[in-house]
């Protein structure tokens, strides 16, 4: 009995227990799906990205000069202003004013060594035709008198100064006067240390000659460049006297141009080491001076490239007829001096005639003359003519141009014809 009713008791108390575990799982599901509230919080901005800045634009290049490589340039050499009281390579200060105005008169630019230069590096580009002026020892009367004149035509010039003439008194410039010189514009080359001849050495000198020319190359453009504060680029070899070991031994120094006393045409391609220059107190052959040989440019042209020409003698070429000249006579005598070629291999020298080939000119060792007369009349037209030979083996050549015409008018240029190019063809 006991039992029965302690089962009836268990049973009965079971749908309550039940109806309480489901209501406390239906409350842990109701308190999960209840989000619990949200604070806000204030949000704080992102800051922007600085924009990285903008890189300047690279510069445009600047476009290459185009540079006229048939252009063609003379250097006039001038020494003492000071007339008969200068010697032999003085000239009267109302001369030189003279040269300076024909200069003005004739059209033809005067440009400084540095344009000169730079022309010749592919740099700049320069006239047609250009001149050089150049002044060389170093007196005092090249300061006194010559740079007056030469601001007055507003003319550029280098000085060629050697170091042992500098600062002597009397007649010499001063360092002070060089660096005037240097403030007003003018360029200032070398002369080398003592003005000697630079394919001798002195008996004084203790060294050899290789140490000696060394320091003549050297030691001037070094005290120059300290004294001054420049770049020392050129030299003039005193009385023009050079050959190869002198060139080489310059080329070593550091010089970019050397100058020597014989006149020709310069071109874009003449060699570096060997530029003519016009000396105009040097005697000429005929009635011209070598002032008008320059400034008129028909003289001849000195050879360009590798080719060396070994001067030593200061003798300006002169031709006949002269370059550019038209002449009138169908048989002219074709002449030339070529004594400032150097000393020339025998059996070398050559004269070539454009139109008429290799002709049987005559040549004369001793003086230097070579001529030719054509031995038939020529056409009317343009020649050429091409001097060739070897000094020391080494091939030089140069020439010039003349016309022929019985009214004395030069022909026109030739011109080349166009080809008349073929139209394409159109696709099918």
């Amino acid at each position: 009995m006991l039992r029965k009713i302690a089962l009836v008791f268990i049973l009965s108390t079971l749908p309550f227990a039940g109806c309480k575990k489901v209501k406390d799982l239906a409350d842990k599901r109701l308190h999960k799906a209840t989000p619990e509230p949200v604070v806000a919080v204030a949000a704080t901005p992102t800051p922007e990205a600085t924009p990285a800045p903008k890189q300047p634009a690279a510069p445009p290049r600047a476009a290459k000069p185009k540079i006229n490589t048939q252009a063609e340039v003379v250097v006039l050499c001038y020494h003492r202003l000071e007339g008969r009281a200068g010697g032999i390579n003085s000239i009267e200060p109302a001369l030189f004013e003279k040269h300076m105005a024909e200069i003005k008169q004739s059209g033809v630019p005067v440009i400084s060594m540095q344009d000169f230069l730079a022309w010749r590096r592919g740099e700049k580009d320069i006239p047609p035709k250009a001149i050089l002026i150049t002044l060389d020892d170093g007196y005092v009367s090249e300061v006194n008198v010559g740079v007056p004149i030469l601001e007055k035509y507003g003319f550029p010039a280098t000085f060629f100064v050697y170091l042992e003439y500098i600062n002597k008194g009397g007649k010499s410039v001063t360092w002070a006067q060089l660096a005037e010189l240097r403030d007003k514009g003018y360029e200032i080359g070398s002369h080398t240390v003592s003005h000697l001849d630079l394919k001798h050495k002195p008996a004084k000198w203790p060294g050899d000659y290789e140490s000696w020319l060394k320091d003549e190359l050297e030691r001037s453009k070094k005290v120059l460049e300290e004294q001054l504060g420049i770049r020392c680029a050129t030299i003039a070899y005193p009385f023009g006297n050079h050959n190869e070991k002198v060139q080489a031994a310059t080329k070593a120094a550091g010089y970019e141009a050397a100058f020597t006393t014989y006149g020709a045409r310069l071109g874009y391609a003449t060699n570096e080491l060997t530029l003519g220059r016009y000396d105009v107190t040097a005697k000429m052959p005929g009635n011209q001076t070598a002032f008008n040989v320059a400034i008129s440019f028909t003289g001849m042209s000195a050879p360009s490239g590798a080719p060396v020409m070994a001067q030593d003698a200061a003798v300006s070429m002169i031709t006949e007829p002269m370059n550019g000249e038209t002449v009138t006579t169908p048989r002219p005598a074709i002449k030339a001096n070529l004594a400032s070629m150097g000393e020339l291999d025998a059996g070398t020298v050559a004269m070539r005639i454009s139109g008429l080939g290799l002709v049987g000119a005559s040549y004369d060792a001793a003086s230097g003359n070579i001529s030719f007369t054509p031995p038939q009349p020529l056409k009317v037209g343009t020649y050429r003519v091409i001097i060739a030979a070897k000094s020391a083996g080494r091939p030089v050549e140069t020439g010039w141009t003349f016309h022929f015409s019985p009214d004395g008018i030069a022909p026109a240029a030739e011109t080349v014809p166009q080809t008349t190019p073929i139209p394409a063809r159109k696709k099918k």
